[in-house]
């Protein structure tokens, strides 16, 4: 199971007085943000800032993670992503399949849809069950992204429960064209993020072409950084870590995982700035003062990646 649900949430960890619950929406709610739940969702304008802050609540006691204190669940991650406009969604358009792994409320996908994507080819995979229902609250679009299409599931479960799990039964290995894992690998150390690599690299179609791709919080100097409270021990008794990379440890992870499960792969990984989405874009990096975020330090990049299998 991932490293940060071994066990319940910790004691003290659904407080409100941690920094990364954000008590007033700031710039979180982009127009980006705003367009959806208005246009796509239905939401009158007055109404959408207490709608979120509604779902955040929610989703904060189903678990207390970070990215839901921060409100990352009107954030589309995939969008930023360089090869979004001219590779993910003209693909999509023409039919390929694509699966979300760490889900959260679908956001991703929702903004696939928004943008023209079919519905009927997505899928979103989470460990909660409890997010299909909130996703449809929050988006409101049970008519379109239909039920069945969000499979709970654990990456990370031993190997019996992983080949008989939804993910492997309901999907199937080797079916999906596009396996987006945005803010997802950053929670695991080194080894059970080779894990979940071999997992995903299973279920990637065997067509040349098929992409993992992604973004996640990364480090100038990669490395095993020690898990912080509340989700680990404050006294510093147990070490509990996630492995965070730079584009030369994030290669090494995915070559290995290639070499173990027989699949060629290319992969690309690279530290983008915020001037590089161009003036007035918001490049997801500086959502809220650093030090109201779970992830920061001065070496804190954000890391895109694909992963293509050749």
């Amino acid at each position: 199971m991932a490293q940060m649900l071994d066990r319940p949430a910790p004691e003290g960890s659904r407080s409100v007085s941690w920094p990364w619950y954000h008590h007033v929406l700031t710039n979180e709610l982009t127009p980006d943000a705003r367009s959806m739940l208005e246009g796509y969702s239905g939401i009158p304008p007055d109404d959408v800032e207490s709608h979120i802050y509604s779902v955040r609540d929610k989703a904060w006691g189903i678990f207390p993670w970070p990215c839901v204190g921060e409100f990352w669940f009107i954030r589309f991650g995939l969008a930023l992503h360089p090869l979004y406009k001219t590779m993910v969604l003209p693909r999509l358009k023409a039919g390929s399949s694509l699966l979300d792994l760490g889900s959260c409320l679908g956001q991703d996908l929702r903004k696939c849809i928004f943008d023209g994507a079919p519905a009927d080819q997505l899928y979103a995979s989470d460990l909660f069950t409890e997010y299909e229902d909130l996703s449809y609250e929050l988006w409101r679009d049970k008519d379109i992204f239909r039920p069945g299409h969000f499979i709970a599931d654990d990456v990370l479960a031993d190997n019996i429960r992983f080949t008989q799990g939804p993910l492997m039964t309901q999907i199937g290995p080797g079916q999906i064209d596009i396996i987006a894992i945005t803010m997802f690998l950053h929670l695991f150390n080194w080894q059970n993020q080779l894990r979940a690599a071999t997992r995903i690299l299973r279920l990637l179609s065997h067509k040349p072409g098929s992409l993992v791709i992604g973004s996640q919080a990364g480090s100038v100097k990669a490395g095993e950084l020690p898990l912080k409270p509340p989700f680990a021990d404050a006294t510093g008794s147990e070490k509990r870590t996630m492995y965070r990379h730079n584009p030369d440890s994030f290669n090494k992870l995915w070559m290995e995982a290639g070499r173990a499960v027989g699949v060629p792969l290319r992969v690309s990984a690279v530290f983008r700035a915020p001037d590089a989405f161009g003036k007035g874009v918001d490049s997801g990096f500086d959502i809220s003062p650093k030090e109201k975020k779970y992830f920061t330090g001065a070496e804190t990049r954000r890391l895109y990646f694909s992963v293509m299998r050749v």
